[in-house]
């Protein structure tokens, strides 16, 4: 036989080996870091819709250390009525909470409220108490009052524009 009569043809290598699709491994890399990341922003949101009521609670337990020191009625209504003004103002920062006065003030502390209600006492020392020092109360159960309702509050909605 001639070798050029052979019907032969030229060895021809495979397709190069392209990057898609991919292997399963790098399929559970992504998969891996997508759920890292979307764990990740569910946990920064709930905290920081959270943040506000901490904060505050901290803020709270000073104002108690600091009452239990001085046992001045009229100087904690004061601190406890710029805490929750502060705290209105930061969970709505759009509505102007903090100038509200009167019977709009405990509405406001109605609405802040998950229950919609607050007590006569809280009402009273944060809408009165502060400009009347005369105004008598019972510091103890205001603290005993006002830590629930503040531990209760409505959390702002999850859409959040920062």
């Amino acid at each position: 036989m001639d070798p050029a009569e052979i019907p032969l043809r030229d060895i021809h290598l495979p397709d190069p080996i392209g990057w898609w699709p991919l292997a399963p491994g790098w399929w559970i890399l992504i998969g891996l870091i997508v759920l890292t990341v979307a764990v990740s922003l569910i946990v920064w949101s709930w905290r920081k819709r959270r943040l506000v009521r901490r904060t505050a609670l901290s803020e709270l337990a000073t104002i108690e250390i600091d009452y239990r020191e001085h046992r001045d009625n009229h100087r904690l209504a004061r601190d406890l009525s710029k805490l929750a003004r502060r705290t209105a103002l930061a969970l709505e920062p759009e509505r102007v909470s903090a100038a509200e006065t009167g019977s709009d003030w405990s509405n406001r502390l109605d609405e802040l409220n998950k229950t919609g209600e607050t007590s006569e006492l809280i009402k009273t020392a944060l809408s009165r108490a502060p400009y009347r020092p005369a105004e008598s109360f019972d510091g103890d159960a205001l603290l005993n009052a006002f830590r629930p309702w503040l531990a209760s509050l409505r959390l702002p909605n999850r859409r959040t524009n920062d």
